[in-house]
Formats: structure tokens, sequence, C-alpha cells
């Protein structure tokens, strides 16, 4: 299915498994296959064309995992120049 449907991330692809979870599998790819009778439809479209709302993907929670210490520091940075600025 994903040969007719244009994907452009991973939330793309979960929203294209749950629309044909959703919709079947056969009502998405002739829907795929009538908007893309010139290039490849995004999900979004399919979603439109089949009337569906498209649900809230909520990432995984590893995405969420980052590291804040750089930015920290340069907050400090800033927290410094602007104490000794103001101390002036």
């Amino acid at each position: 299915m994903e040969h007719l449907v244009r994907i452009v991330n991973e939330a793309d692809r979960q929203a294209l498994v749950w629309l044909r979870q959703q919709a079947g599998e056969a009502r998405v790819e002739r829907a795929a296959r009538q908007l893309g009778q010139t290039s490849k439809p995004f999900v979004s479209a399919l979603y439109r064309y089949l009337g569906v709302r498209r649900p809230v993907m909520h990432p995984a929670a590893s995405d969420h995992v980052a590291d804040h210490s750089v930015g920290d520091y340069y907050l400090a940075r800033i927290r410094q120049q602007l104490a000794r600025h103001i101390g002036r």
C-alpha cells in the first residue's frame, strides 16, 4: 500500500496503518488509486477524500528524551551577563 501513498515520516506511516484498519484495505487502496492518477497522494489527502478525521498521534516516550545541559549552560551564562550589566 505504501507504494501508492506518499509517506513523509513515521507519523504518516502510523496514520496510514490506522486508516487502513478503520476504513478497510480495499477502500483505502481505491481512494489512493483515484487520487494518485498523476502523483502519489499524501496521507492527509486520503483522510479528506474518505471523510475520516485523523486521530492525534502521540509520539513515543523516547522521542521526548532530550539532553538540556547545553541549553542550561547558555542560560546560566546569559544570566551572569545580565547580572553583571545590571550591577554596573
